[in-house]
């Protein structure tokens, strides 16, 4: 399970993360639908501060041999659609939920008050019964204590936080495809 510990100095901020979420250039479909993401979600710069202990969780993907395997079984299918990440992100998710939920089960001796910050949207609500988030209805988060905010929405610059810990990230992805998850201990 590939896992750093890394220095609250190591994080770095920029308020300015949070309106990459919306651009010129990208519309993600959560921003403004979703009790965690921009621009409700929160700026915690100064609440991350709180904690001691931080650890950055990733996956690493092997994005070339699943072209190649993929070019193999659908042929007629170009780079460019199998490259599509849409395809691959409840699969990414899911995978880096479960390295989370190890690591979790294999650091007990930590555990406490913690703030994990997920990959991507928070998911909690989309399951047969509650049908997504229910943002949009003005209602309030069915499940204020299981909010999974991700590091992108509370401020965090995850490229260069990355880069910064000397981690190979390919930005666009053309080898390997990463996924990251920041877990705080207080």
């Amino acid at each position: 399970m590939p896992y750093l510990e890394i220095n609250r100095k190591d994080i770095i901020f920029d308020p300015k993360v949070q309106t990459y979420c919306v651009s010129s250039n990208f519309q993600c479909p959560s921003y403004g639908h979703s009790w965690t993401c921009p621009p409700v979600a929160p700026y915690l710069e100064g609440g991350v501060s709180h904690y001691q202990k931080f650890f950055l969780i990733y996956i690493q993907f092997d994005l070339k041999s699943y072209i190649e395997g993929k070019k193999k079984n659908y042929p007629r299918r170009s780079e460019e659609s199998i490259r599509n990440t849409f395809f691959m992100k409840n699969l990414l998710r899911d995978k880096l939920e479960k390295e989370i939920f190890q690591f979790l089960n294999e650091h007990q001796d930590l555990l406490g008050e913690k703030l994990i910050l997920w990959d991507g949207f928070c998911r909690i609500c989309f399951n047969k019964k509650d049908k997504g988030c229910n943002y949009d209805s003005g209602i309030p988060c069915r499940y204020p204590n299981k909010k999974r905010y991700s590091m992108e929405a509370v401020g965090i610059d995850v490229t260069i936080t990355v880069k910064n810990l000397n981690l190979a990230i390919e930005w666009p992805p053309i080898n390997h495809i990463y996924r990251f998850s920041l877990v705080c201990f207080k």
